[in-house]
């Protein structure tokens, strides 16, 4: 069997997600990794090390091996500030667009995998395990695995297509899907070299704004299958609209097997929220049927 790491990326933690990353982890004998983007210190205090075995929610997830992940971390690797838009280097907006550099943080500091599994954290598996879907690919050596890969057509109108002709001018070019993806270590490697080398060319043309960088569902695909890299189109990924905020057992009624996504799943945070808006309504109707409504009654006097 080929050595695989999984990984699952999140910038909250919730009980829907650690359940979710346990059901992961709990699904397979490949090491499992959660990856924390912990830039915004989700958890507190200072470590020397990023790979840390961590405890939530009072033994629900205990002695989890989680990488946290932070701004620092990110500028070791001479990786561009570049989102949908150049000027806009938010580290959050970076690691959502260029979601492919998470895989080159991830080798450097776990090494020596031949496969590595990420999926986001609004996914979940709607069946108790993830051992069909783990089953269904353990012996497939494609390069990229990803859901929606096929070929583009130049005039499809896909957003992250638009204003890269200064890379892909009369190439063929790939979409992808990037919720959950599988790449190879040396795919890896050549990606990562590949931005490495873009970067240096856009460096110079990054402020015209008819150049846009290249977003990871547009870039890993592209990159790979026109050089030599071989890839398989996962089918389990099913995109939801709206996003669907489950219970912490992530669980619909009817267990299909099927991967689904997004499920944002900080059901928590959502009602923690809804109850500060009634708050603040409901100061503002006393305000409304007091103080303001007494003051316009006052300037009409006179």
């Amino acid at each position: 069997m080929s050595k695989t790491l999984v990984f699952m990326r999140t910038h909250i933690i919730s009980k829907g997600v650690i359940s979710e990353f346990l059901k992961l982890k709990n699904s397979t004998d490949y090491d499992c990794i959660l990856f924390i983007d912990n830039h915004k210190k989700i958890i507190p205090g200072d470590f020397n090390e990023p790979v840390q075995n961590l405890d939530f929610f009072d033994g629900l997830g205990k002695d989890i091996k989680c990488f946290l992940f932070d701004e620092n971390i990110f500028k070791t690797f001479n990786l561009p500030y570049y989102a949908s838009k150049n000027t806009n280097t938010s580290i959050s907006n970076v690691m959502w667009y260029c979601a492919d550099y998470i895989f080159y943080i991830i080798k450097r500091y776990f090494p020596n995998y031949d496969y590595y599994w990420h999926f986001d954290y609004d996914v979940f598996f709607n069946g108790d395990s993830y051992k069909p879907f783990f089953s269904k690919y353990e012996n497939d050596n494609a390069d990229l695995i990803v859901s929606g890969l096929s070929a583009l057509n130049k005039n499809s109108g896909w957003e992250w297509l638009k204003k890269t002709d200064w890379a892909y001018l009369g190439k063929t070019c790939y979409s992808s899907f990037f919720p959950v993806v599988r790449l190879s270590s040396r795919a890896i490697d050549f990606m990562y070299q590949r931005r490495l080398e873009m970067s240096a060319l856009f460096f110079g043309i990054s402020k015209n704004k008819a150049n846009r960088w290249m977003n990871c569902e547009l870039f890993a695909p592209t990159e790979l299958l026109n050089n030599g890299f071989k890839g398989t189109r996962l089918e389990e990924n099913l995109r939801f609209a709206p996003n669907y905020d489950l219970n912490e057992d992530r669980l619909f009624e009817h267990p299909d097997n099927k991967i689904y996504h997004p499920v944002k799943g900080n059901y928590e945070a959502a009602l923690e929220s809804l109850k500060n808006r009634v708050k603040t309504l409901e100061k503002y109707k006393i305000s409304l049927f007091g103080y303001h409504i007494g003051l316009f009654i006052g300037k009409k006097r006179k």
